[in-house]
């Protein structure tokens, strides 16, 4: 790659991600990023790998980008960890970025090679910076409240494997803190950093904002719920299910998303196909209809959500949410306001507020969230942030 002196006008951002997806939460606010920075920023994306989910519609918004063999390591296994080390300091050399903006790059010798520009932030939008076990969850599903410790062995059956997760996480957090600045989705994101150490005045709270889905032209009858995730325990995915032949409204509960509960909540659909219905993984076309025809989404997740953006695409359509009142997810959910909040693991609670959600009372909260969302959480306003934190990276303020 050719090297190029630096223009400051526009600034030359440099993205590094682990993966080139349209699956996950994570992948989707990198891609809405993205989509607003031309004319504001000239960017380069490096990502570890790509696996195939963004339709060919939208990678022309990507920008340039390539692969950069590595960037999906997570840290724990030495072999080609050098090289990939060596590919990313030779990138920089070349590219010469006066911004790096990493996401979910989580190999702390990567991390270090950005954080020794000194001109490096990154976006932490799970919890491998600070737990190294189940997502701030212990062994037996409860959310976990204790700060990362020689105490989060209690959750591994193999110790030395433990210890070597644990001096991982440590390292993460430690390359982390040399970094200029930590943006997080929510509150909940920044008090758990800030509780394991990390200065706060290096922590900003930075929104997701919604990209790629609009509202139909006409209203839409309501002939579903929906649930829409990475089909994982976590995720409250059979809680859900679980809700869904429980006595409430008429409306079956449609369920999208791929994972290693994908063949149970298919057994489930097919003896339960008035109450369930399974559609596998949806894009964004198909995630538009769906939510266009969903009398309410559902987010019954067991673990603390980092934020939970699916509810918040649910809301700009202005379809109420039912959610777990865990993690980030009060950041933009008000119980009454523009959703249910709910106690995780509750499937009768979830079926009750499934039935509240299909009448009058969530037609109301929907149009709450719809406004909501447009008064907090647009586009314009979020990216002229992320763009002085930018700006003051490059300055080293």
């Amino acid at each position: 790659m050719a090297s190029e002196k630096p223009s400051h006008n526009p600034l030359r951002v440099l993205m590094l991600h682990e993966r080139l997806s349209a699956r996950g939460g994570a992948d989707r606010h990198l891609l809405a990023i993205l989509h607003h920075l031309p004319g504001r920023a000239s960017t380069l994306l490096a990502v570890g790998h790509d696996d195939g989910s963004l339709p060919p519609e939208e990678r022309p918004g990507l920008g340039a980008w390539i692969r950069l063999k590595g960037l999906e390591r997570g840290g724990l296994s030495p072999r080609g960890g050098q090289a990939a080390l060596l590919r990313l300091q030779e990138l920089i050399a070349a590219w010469r970025p006066e911004v790096i903006h990493l996401h979910n790059v989580m190999d702390p010798a990567l991390m270090e090679t950005a954080a020794a520009t000194g001109r490096a932030l990154m976006t932490v939008q799970d919890h491998r910076v600070f737990c190294p076990g189940l997502g701030k969850l212990t062994p037996t599903g409860a959310i976990c409240p204790a700060p990362l410790g020689q105490g989060c062995l209690a959750c591994f059956q193999d110790q030395d494997y433990g210890q070597r997760l644990l001096d991982l996480t440590r390292r993460r957090l430690a390359a982390l803190a040399d970094l200029r600045l930590v943006l997080v989705l929510s509150r909940y994101m920044a008090a758990e950093l800030m509780a394991v150490g990390l200065a706060p005045q290096r922590i900003e709270v930075l929104p997701p904002f919604v990209q790629g889905l609009e509202p139909p032209a006409q209203p839409q009858a309501q002939t579903h719920h929906l649930l829409a995730c990475r089909l994982v325990e976590r995720k409250g995915v059979l809680k859900a299910c679980e809700s869904a032949v429980l006595p409430r409204d008429d409306l079956p509960l449609v369920v999208a998303g791929d994972g290693p509960l994908a063949p149970e909540v298919a057994r489930l659909a097919t003896a339960h196909p008035e109450r369930l219905r399974y559609v596998g993984w949806a894009g964004r076309d198909q995630m538009g209809r769906l939510l266009a025809g969903a009398a309410s989404l559902w987010l019954p997740s067991l673990w603390a959500e980092p934020f939970g953006i699916a509810g918040l695409e649910a809301l700009a359509l202005g379809v109420p949410v039912a959610a777990s009142r865990v993690g980030g997810v009060g950041d933009w959910l008000l119980d009454g306001v523009n959703g249910l909040l709910l106690p995780p693991g509750d499937a009768p609670a979830l079926a009750r507020a499934a039935l509240r959600l299909a009448g009058p009372e969530g037609r109301r909260l929907g149009a709450a969230g719809a406004a909501g969302v447009a008064a907090h959480f647009g586009h314009n306003e979020l990216m002229e942030r992320l763009l002085t934190h930018y700006r003051q990276v490059a300055a080293g303020a």
